[in-house]
């Protein structure tokens, strides 16, 4: 880890060890730390690769292949590409020698002159090893993890998503490092361990084995697992139950800003107040650009649903804050001076920090930022707003086929009479 300032502000670089290079996809860390200051900028450097980099490092070593299998993969590779049963046969005589080397390198080691010196009780240093190499490298063993960033390739997911599976699989193969230890029961027995040691639910569970299928089937088109039944069937979810997302009460809300303003942390504050009166995303608050904020509305891009994307009445209420954020911007987002992690996602930080704060005042895994969109729109319902003008202020699917596929939405008019409902306990 080490500091360079550019353009008058502070960047922690990290170089990726060479060996990881393959596994992570990229050769160095780089992050904007967004102070001028160096001291402060230590401190933000140090806290970034004690919660973030660290941890990415060390799931990509536990990704990586050992020596011993890296050479093993070397002469697998020489036994598929063999062009003759002579020249196959030569590459197997390799194979023995390879492995009776590694055997009796080990016996040195350990101070053995003769493997006749070992009590017949024993087993002798190296062996076990020497003939997993053997199986390795014929191919009667094949690594979990040796065609994961194959198949990552393959898919056609964003890069977050891919992390997500990669992440999965590497925490899989640790229990079973092997494509041949996979089996049914053992996998039941994975699962259940999950559940007892990290308190997982059913739908986290579910997420786990879809993504061990898919890759399951596609090391199945490589024929390397047998094309007849999977491990990941017909197994037995018991995770915790789910708790479904609730609303804040309007006064949350208000307590929820208050304490964020407390804190002196404008950004929080800001993506509060902004949710509180619009309903959005806090992904699509924290991309919103100046350019989106027009006289009477706002123009709110979501990736989520087609629905998503709409122009939202700027509530009177929030027009004080609009025309502050955009006389501060200084980057043409709304809410300037975001950094964006490595997904390119600006929301992330500023996210963790309104987790921290409401866990801070007492709520639980229920309630989560997402949860101020349905304060908002809890709160439409109990002002009489018709469902279908609801789900034009927040972006929803029309609940009806009429409206949802013919109509081509409310007008802002009566959107502004919807929104003008909102409020809160100040």
């Amino acid at each position: 880890m080490y500091l360079v300032k550019r353009h008058r502000k502070w960047y922690a670089i990290h170089d990726i060890p060479p060996k990881l290079k393959p596994v992570m996809g990229f050769g160095r860390f780089s992050r904007c730390l967004e102070t001028e200051d160096e001291k402060a900028a230590k401190r933000r450097a140090d806290m970034l690769w004690l919660h973030d980099w660290s941890k990415q490092i060390e799931e990509a070593k536990r990704g990586a292949p050992h020596k011993e299998e890296s050479d093993a993969a070397f002469y697998r590779s020489l036994l598929a590409t063999a062009g003759t049963e002579e020249e196959r046969k030569l590459i197997l005589g390799q194979i023995e020698d390879e492995a009776r080397d590694r055997y009796h390198r080990a016996l040195e080691k350990a101070g053995y002159i003769d493997e006749r010196e070992i009590p017949p009780d024993e087993v002798p240093p190296g062996w076990e090893e020497s003939q997993c190499f053997l199986s390795l490298a014929t191919g009667k063993l094949v690594p979990t993890l040796e065609h994961l960033n194959e198949w990552l390739q393959a898919l056609n997911n964003e890069a977050k998503t891919k992390d997500m599976k990669k992440s999965t699989v590497i925490r899989f193969a640790e229990a079973f490092p092997y494509l041949q230890d996979v089996n049914r029961k053992d996998v039941q027995r994975w699962l259940n361990k999950r559940v007892t040691e990290e308190g997982l639910t059913t739908k986290t569970l579910n997420r786990y084995l879809s993504e061990l299928r898919s890759y399951w089937t596609f090391l199945r088109s490589l024929e390397l697992v047998p094309e007849e039944g999977s491990p990941f069937e017909k197994l037995t979810l018991n995770g915790k139950r789910f708790e479904a997302r609730r609303d804040f009460s309007p006064a949350d809300v208000v307590t929820l800003l208050r304490a964020a303003e407390a804190k002196n942390d404008k950004h929080l504050s800001d993506v509060i107040t902004l949710a509180m009166w619009t309903g959005a995303r806090i992904e699509s608050l924290c991309k919103l650009k100046v350019e989106d904020v027009k006289k009477d509305h706002v123009r709110i891009e979501d990736d989520k649903t087609e629905a998503g994307t709409r122009d939202v009445p700027i509530h009177s209420k929030l027009k004080p804050t609009l025309k502050r954020l955009l006389e501060e911007s200084k980057d043409g987002f709304v809410l300037s001076g975001l950094s964006a992690n490595k997904y390119g996602d600006r929301s992330d930080a500023v996210g963790k920090r309104f987790g921290r704060l409401k866990t801070d005042l007492g709520f639980g895994d229920a309630h989560v930022f997402h949860s101020i969109r349905k304060t908002v729109t809890t709160i439409l319902e109990n002002a009489g707003v018709p469902e279908n003008v609801a789900a034009d202020v927040v972006g929803h699917e029309k609940p009806r086929i009429t409206y949802g596929l013919y109509s081509g939405g409310n007008s802002l008019e009566v959107k502004r009479k919807a929104i003008e409902k909102l409020s809160y306990p100040f």
